[in-house]
């Protein structure tokens, strides 16, 4: 099995005021971060396995968690 690959990425989507986060598992986006609400109470949208294309999204549970936590602390850190 192949090590799926993690990454963050900016973005500004229309429907929110605010820088979001994406997090991509192999360039398909899995959660949406948002900080509308501040900093503080960022939220995450949660996006899912597409099986029509062939992509599961699971990944090691201390990946995804490691990759939160960097969404977070990036977003603090850039509102600095």
């Amino acid at each position: 099995m192949t090590q799926k690959k993690l990454e963050l990425f900016f973005s500004s989507p229309m429907e929110y005021e605010e820088l979001t986060l994406e997090v991509q598992l192999d360039r398909e986006r899995i959660i949406e971060v948002n900080q509308d609400k501040g900093v503080n109470h960022l939220e995450a949208e949660l996006f899912g396995t597409d099986h029509a294309h062939g992509f599961i999204a699971k990944m090691p549970l201390d990946d995804l968690i490691n990759i939160l936590i960097e969404a977070r602390e990036t977003l603090r850190n850039q509102n600095q």
